[in-house]
């Protein structure tokens, strides 16, 4: 008897493997990784969302002040003083400074440029202050966009928040005031511009 031809055409792939084609297991792992990507972020957003403070619970208790100018200067200029301490509007430098956290001290010049963008300026006193530092930076991660923390060692107080025309003044970092300022204040301002 003659031996039989091998047949060039592949057997068809039955049950598992069939099901499991290259194009599907691609396809599966892509929509898998959306899935889990998609559950990250919602779970990272709902973590690192600030906590919610009731503005009718908080009181306001920053201090309107009139805008002095809108003024550019050149760094180092003399301008009149500023009629708060820290400034919450006036004469500024054309280039603001990037939102964040910076642990030394920024010329008001520059940073009330910052406010006349609708950014909020939380500063404080004390170099050595990790109590302050560390609610600050914490506020500032739930509003990068829009909230600075710098030292300022002329501040009156161990902390102040700063917004166009507004300042809070503070003596122990009260993060229910500090967080209702900001909502209450951030973005209003001549010309709102993410940091």
């Amino acid at each position: 008897m003659p031996a039989k031809a091998r047949s060039s055409r592949r057997t068809p792939a039955t049950g598992l493997r069939r099901y499991l084609s290259v194009e599907r297991v691609i396809l599966g792992g892509a929509v898998g990784f959306t899935i889990i990507f998609l559950a990250a972020m919602v779970m990272g957003s709902i973590f690192n969302a600030p906590p919610d403070v009731d503005l009718a619970a908080v009181p306001d208790n920053s201090q309107s002040f009139p805008i002095q100018s809108r003024d550019h200067i050149q760094p180092g200029a003399q301008h009149p003083p500023y009629n708060s301490n820290p400034p919450t509007g006036g004469w500024h430098y054309a280039q603001t400074a990037r939102t964040g956290v910076y642990t030394e001290a920024l010329a008001d010049e520059q940073l009330v440029h910052n406010l006349e963008h609708g950014h909020v300026w939380l500063s404080y006193r004390d170099a050595d202050d990790e109590e302050a530092l560390a609610v600050l930076r914490d506020l500032q991660r739930f509003y990068p966009d829009y909230v600075i923390v710098t030292y300022r060692p002329q501040n009156d107080t161990r902390i102040a928040a700063a917004a166009w025309g507004r300042l809070l003044t503070l003596d122990e970092p009260d993060r229910a005031q500090l967080q209702a300022f900001i909502m209450r204040y951030r973005e209003r301002a001549p010309e709102n511009i993410p940091g």
